[in-house]
């Protein structure tokens, strides 16, 4: 019982824990509209553009386009970045950037 009660006054101190800052670094272009990390890097995706960040120093390591218009969000999963513009459509893309398809995706209330 003891060892259950120190577990749960363990996990609820850390679930009310403020969240800290590990670490700030100036974005790689004005317009970053979403954030994704994936294999050890940080993705910023804005406009056309996602780039490839070191999360210590916020150094750019890369750059690719995409054929996305209009995007405002990037996640990762499975080994590909995903983009979204708004719509239903939602773009993958390899870490190196290469285009691997659209998917369509549609929500009913």
């Amino acid at each position: 019982m003891r060892i259950v009660m120190v577990l749960l006054l363990a996990f609820t101190t850390a679930l009310l824990a403020a969240p800290q800052i590990v670490n700030s670094f100036d974005a790689p272009d004005s317009g970053v509209n979403g954030l994704a990390y994936a294999g050890g890097s940080l993705y910023a995706l804005s406009g056309n553009t996602v780039y490839k960040l070191d999360p210590a120093t916020g150094a750019t390591q890369n750059s690719f386009s995409i054929t996305a218009t209009n995007s405002n969000g990037i996640g990762y999963a499975g080994a590909l970045l995903y983009i979204t513009n708004g719509t239903s459509n939602v773009y993958k893309y390899t870490l190196t950037g290469t285009y691997s398809g659209v998917t369509s995706l549609y929500c009913a209330s």
